[in-house]
């Protein structure tokens, strides 16, 4: 780590910076990291204990580096050490809040150097940026709050696998936001004379007289301003004693060092335990990233955790509570709150000592009980039914996951597909992957989940399409379709292992009846034979079978279009025209070959097998007239792009394939 040696130099002709109150000392370390000078050190890490300002210092910073924003002060009152300069642009600026590290790989990638499909090509792709002109800055904020759900280490892995391959790379120039323990493990990898370590816990870069004007500022009566500045150990926890005053106005000013002091003292001002606050705050305290909690379930989960009602306690606590939590409004959502920084949820968490686990189950158990019982538009009124994971509340499918991981039920839970297929997949991809790594046994419908679900949160697809997705994954792996309550495109008729397809095609016997023929490149390439309807192998001689003429294909009620790892199905108009979508398959993996029967089962092939699909849109599709021309499909727009359909859709994947069987 390396220090400013000319930082500390007063300037008391000039005016703090108006959003921060101060922080001069590392405004201008900042400033000259903007600038990117000779001897300035290339990676900038802001860290110091939670609360003691760092996303602020951070914000404040990037007013002045946003072109629009810079407008809004007089530069001429303020140093000019600590303003970067004007006609640089303002650099990106990735928010790791509430991102695993993957995805924040991604969004850096994508921006940078896009046009990466797999993970693995990540490395280089970060590793290149900048390589081919001048170095780039990069800001990464928030990092000390990343991960999809708490308790994960969501920080740290981002510090590893995002932040230290950026900061070795020799085209960029970083600044980011951690905490101290990732400062250190980072300070402990990269070149010394390349990293500045701002640590505003720590002089220089601490901000007394910052503390002080925000005391003077923030409370009621300015009195004890200079003692709280010289008491509170950050900026957050003269916040909480500020707001602590005002909701006691006749009372002391409360004088906190810690969180941990704020607690009790608001406690101890309003005339309750500490323990009946702690129970209050559990809900908001404990809730992972993502939706504030609705204010109508606040008492109810208050009351779990307690397991007594505390509905007349929440009621007549506004003032109790008021320096914790923040309402959230937002335009078509019910009023909620959130805890006022996550510090506050940790010295609680912390409290909460080895009970946190019963408190989670508990949470969990009242999320759950809020599910209605009626199943959706089946009429089923059993409350199991899928329908009522589709009607659950958004906060209940986002911050289930992360209570049942920590209270022990998620196992059951995964073995419900409609649990799996309405919660919210980031955060449930998160927490099975950690249920994975610690030995446990997942049912069946959870493999099958877990391995669509990198498809699932890279493509961001709807409820509709994974659970099409899920009724062919389970057919695949040998169980029974789930019932999700949701009308699908296909009902998989059958799907048998074979290793190794190249190209799938229609064909029919000598005697009638359609099968699939699946081609296998090789020393000895093979073709295998099943009966399209039942997928039991056919037996029949390959060069008896006779394929589609082009006009039979032309007369299919629906037309096929084939990418490398997914495919569309569109109706056919009168006139033989492509018409609307009625279903797209994704597959994570390249396919093997997709082909329409005459009467319009989908048979496809990828990395595990072979398939038969019934789309379900047959049923109110009429045929095509034969006569008519047939036509290309349209580009739809979806989360892949639009392929037009080929000339010969039963032609081998393999250019260098023969075909499979000889055409009609």
């Amino acid at each position: 780590m390396t220090d400013s040696s000319n930082a500390a130099v007063p300037r008391q002709s000039y005016q703090p910076h108006p959003y921060l109150g101060g922080r001069a000392v590392a405004l201008r370390a900042l400033a000259a990291w903007r600038s990117g000078g000779a001897g300035v050190p290339r990676t900038v890490l802001v860290t110091g204990g939670s609360g003691s300002g760092r996303s602020r210092l951070l914000a404040g910073f990037l007013m002045l580096c946003e072109p629009s924003r810079r407008e809004e002060f007089d530069l001429s009152v303020l140093d000019p050490a600590t303003v970067p300069p004007g006609e640089l642009p303002a650099p990106p600026v990735f928010d790791a809040t509430g991102l695993s590290a993957v995805q924040l790989r991604w969004l850096v990638a994508d921006h940078f150097s896009p046009g990466a499909v797999r993970a693995e090509e990540l490395d280089g792709r970060l590793a290149g940026i900048g390589s081919a002109g001048e170095p780039v800055a990069v800001v990464v904020a928030d990092a000390d709050r990343a991960g999809v759900l708490p308790q994960s280490g969501g920080p740290a892995r981002v510090a590893e696998e995002v932040l230290r391959p950026l900061a070795l790379a020799a085209g960029v120039r970083l600044l980011a936001e951690v905490d101290r323990a990732d400062a250190d493990r980072l300070a402990g990898v990269l070149p010394a004379g390349e990293l500045l370590v701002i640590d505003l816990d720590r002089a220089p870069w601490r901000d007394e007289e910052g503390l002080r004007l925000q005391a003077e500022f923030s409370l009621p009566q300015p009195d004890g301003a200079a003692q709280l500045a010289r008491t509170a150990d950050s900026p957050l926890v003269v916040r909480l004693a500020a707001w602590s005053a005002r909701s006691a106005p006749d009372g002391p000013v409360p004088l906190p060092r810690t969180v941990g002091d704020a607690l009790d003292l608001q406690a101890e001002l309003h005339g309750v335990t500490e323990l009946t606050l702690r129970r209050l705050l559990a809900p908001l305290a404990l809730a992972g990233p993502g939706e504030p909690l609705p204010l109508d379930l606040w008492a109810p989960l208050a009351s779990a955790v307690a397991g007594k009602d505390l509905g007349p306690a929440l009621a007549g606590g506004q003032h109790l509570l008021l320096p914790f939590f923040d309402l959230v409004t937002a335009e078509g959502r019910p009023p909620a709150v959130r805890i006022v920084h996550p510090a506050l949820g940790a010295e609680l968490r912390a409290r909460l000592g080895s009970t946190v686990h019963e408190v989670q189950r508990r949470l969990a158990t009242a999320l759950l009980a809020t599910l209605g019982d009626s199943d959706g538009d089946s009429g089923d009124s059993d409350s199991d039914g899928p329908g009522r994971w589709a009607a659950a509340a958004p906060y209940v499918r986002e911050q289930l996951v992360g209570h049942a991981l920590e209270g022990g039920l998620l196992p059951g839970l995964l073995a419900d597909p409609g649990f799996l297929l309405h919660a919210e997949q980031v955060r449930l991809r998160a927490a099975v992957e950690h249920l994975v790594a610690t030995g446990a046994e997942l049912p069946p419908p959870a493999r099958t989940w877990l391995r669509l679900a990198p498809l699932f949160t890279r493509q961001e697809l709807g409820p509709e399409l994974r659970a099409a997705l899920l009724e062919h994954a389970a057919r695949q792996d040998g169980l029974p379709a789930p019932e999700f309550g949701l009308p699908l495109p296909w009902r998989t008729l059958w799907a048998r292992p074979l290793d190794g397809v190249r190209a799938v095609t229609a064909a029919a016997r000598p005697g009638g009846g359609a099968v699939l023929v699946a081609y296998r490149p090789g020393a000895e390439p093979e073709l295998a034979v099943y009966d399209a309807l039942t997928g039991e192998p056919d037996g029949t001689d390959p060069a008896l079978l006779v394929r589609p003429t082009d006009e039979e294909r032309s007369a299919t009620p629906l037309g096929l279009s084939t990418g490398g790892d997914y495919l569309r199905l569109w109706t056919r108009e009168a006139d033989g025209r492509a018409g609307a979508q009625v279903a797209l398959f994704l597959s994570a993996e390249p396919l093997g070959g997709a082909d329409l029967t005459p009467d319009g089962l989908l048979l496809l092939a990828d990395a595990r097998g072979v398939a038969a699909l019934r789309p379900t849109a047959l049923a109110s599709v009429p045929p095509a007239d034969p006569a008519a021309p047939a036509s290309a499909a349209p580009d739809a727009p979806g989360p892949v792009p639009a392929a037009p359909a080929s000339a010969d859709l039963a032609a081998p994947a393999d250019p260098a394939a023969p075909a499979a069987v000889p055409a009609g």
